[in-house]
């Protein structure tokens, strides 16, 4: 999986392919033709200016009703309608409508069961006015998502007291109260959530007509269960990192089987939610829905954020789909974002999803993945065209060299739209980026949270763990300044062994010689953060940062 790897092979036997694996390339060849078929199918249809619209959607949870409204600018409406268009189907290449309500007028207003007939939800559908052609439908505008649902109830919109967060720490630790956390993230594994049939343990949770099973009792469901509550009694603002493993069981009959998508290479460790059939998309949306429903109250607690998936721009690995490009990688991707937004909307009016990525900005970090501003320019524009809706961003700026703490020394970071690297250096373009008027969600910029990034501390040596002390506190003298940012979740609260020989935490390894689980210097920089004592304990880095006045850490010019 790393670069720099010699391998030496001795013995080669060649001999003809067998039927079978002719038959994976014929495949794989179809498929990456298909795909190319769609970008470009995509590529015209989000550029497309649209004659006719939908100007509004709105579902109502308490009366089960979806009302549509829109114009079309023809007047003769023979062949003329109103389509459903659940995600499972394509639009660009629409066959058959799920739903065909023919037009009589050039102002549209349709109230629908959000519930159709065959228990499908409507919730996660589109709506598109069309016309009946010989060969199939014409898109006379664009598909239209639902814009708002009213909730269940009101619940209140949490702001955390503090900026400050933290990754890896267990809930009931003293250090959680010395560090004055008010956020938290953790992972939720969704194969560990529902299941097809029924066990010990397991309740049976119905969703579109189909019954599922969820497993409260399993030692997934237990320990978020226990965390979310002692975050509910602490008040921390939550946002949940939502996981799908990839099949490698080969069972297409479990929830696995069909929530994750079919093209998912093995060599990834997640996968992307399968929208290519109805099964697959409502299998992922039982998952979100239970789950957004449990975690919207005072019983089990609340979760206020959904990251969707891991560092998408490098999905290959992360959140992977096959074979991409990525305007079809990002169809995909925002399909899933909007799976979760309105699931968690009729429960919860102020709950937000967010889009993860990494350092990588405007470069490509591996040959299969995308650039960070690339994918997030293309979830702005499926917004515009579809139905905007309120998206954050969860970003990793890690330092450009993850092993080096002095991150005000990245060379490729640079106060541009167009920087290689968006690191701890330049957060600062994050937030200009955001505050785009093309970016705005209903004149607000997007919400930023920093959910996932730490400093290295190369050994335990005094120069080390210096840098990586001074590091955090360039970081927290941008981050304070920063206009659009409600989190900073470090990571990680103690050193750990499965991150490769990388030292980010706050504390020593576990079993550090003479030390164990000792508290760094920057430990006691992140405590200060927001304090009383934070100047007197921030001055004595200045010399190693190489300034004079912490009005030097900001960037105040322009960012183009």
């Amino acid at each position: 999986m790393s670069a720099g790897k010699t391998f030496k092979v001795r013995n080669f036997i060649l001999r003809e392919p067998t039927e079978q694996e002719k038959e994976s390339v014929e495949n794989r060849e179809n498929l990456e033709r298909q795909d190319q078929e769609l970008t470009a199918r995509l590529q015209k249809y989000l550029s497309k200016n649209f004659q006719s619209r939908i100007t509004s959607i709105q579902a109502n949870h308490g009366d089960g009703k979806i009302l549509i409204n829109g114009q079309t600018n023809r007047t003769d409406f023979k062949n003329i309608g109103l389509a459903e268009i659940p995600m499972w189907e394509d639009a660009t290449n629409l066959k058959k409508p799920t739903t065909f309500i023919p037009l009589t007028s050039s102002d549209i207003s349709v109230s629908i069961d959000r519930i159709a007939d065959d228990k499908h939800d409507r919730l996660l559908s589109g709506w598109a006015i069309v016309e009946a052609k010989a060969d199939g439908y014409e898109l006379l505008s664009a598909m239209h998502y639902i814009d708002d649902i009213t909730p269940r109830s009101h619940l209140s919109n949490i702001i955390p007291r503090t900026l400050k967060g933290i990754g890896g720490c267990p809930p009931d630790h003293q250090d959680m109260i010395d560090l004055g956390i008010a956020s938290v993230t953790f992972n939720i594994l969704l194969d560990q959530v529902l299941y097809t049939e029924n066990g010990a343990g397991r309740i049976p949770y119905t969703y579109a007509g189909k019954t599922w099973y969820a497993d409260v009792q399993g030692e997934h469901l237990k320990g978020i269960d226990k965390d979310m509550k002692i975050a509910q009694q602490k008040n921390w603002m939550v946002s949940a990192i939502l996981l799908i493993p990839v099949n490698r069981s080969g069972d297409k009959k479990s929830w696995l089987g069909l929530a994750a998508h079919p093209e998912t290479q093995p060599s990834a460790a997640f996968s992307m939610p399968n929208f290519t059939t109805k099964e697959g998309a409502e299998a992922y949306a039982a998952t979100m829905s239970f789950l957004t429903e449990r975690y919207s109250n005072e019983t089990y607690g609340r979760i206020h954020h959904w990251i969707i998936h891991n560092e998408i721009q490098n999905g290959f690995y992360w959140c992977n789909a096959g074979k991409k490009t990525k305007e079809t990688y990002m169809n995909l991707y925002q399909k899933s974002m909007r799976t979760v937004y309105l699931l968690a909307r009729q429960y919860d009016e102020n709950a937000k999803v967010l889009i993860s990525l990494d350092h990588d900005w405007n470069r490509i970090g591996d040959p299969r993945g995308f650039k960070g501003k690339e994918v997030l320019e293309l979830l702005n524009s499926f917004g515009r065209k579809e139905a905007d809706f309120e998206w954050g961003i969860a970003y990793h700026p890690y330092a450009q060299n993850i092993n080096n703490p002095r991150t005000w020394e990245d060379t490729q970071a640079t106060y541009s739209f167009d920087t290689p690297y968006l690191t701890f250096k330049n957060l600062e373009v994050l937030d200009a980026w955001t505050n785009q008027p093309s970016v705005l969600f209903k004149g607000k910029p997007r919400e930023i949270q920093f959910t996932e990034q730490g400093l290295n501390s190369p050994d335990y040596g005094e120069k080390s763990l210096w840098d990586q002390a001074a590091g955090m506190v360039y970081i927290w003298e941008k981050v304070i300044r920063m206009k659009n940012v409600t989190a900073f979740q470090y990571h990680l609260w103690a050193d750990a062994y499965e991150e490769e020989g990388l030292r980010l935490g706050l504390r020593k390894y576990y079993d550090a010689q003479g030390d164990p689980l000792g508290k760094k210097p920057i430990w006691e920089v992140y405590r200060a953060f927001e304090t009383s004592d934070w100047d007197n304990v921030k001055e004595k880095y200045k010399s190693t940062l190489g300034i004079s006045n912490w009005d030097e850490v900001y960037y105040k010019g322009t960012i183009y």
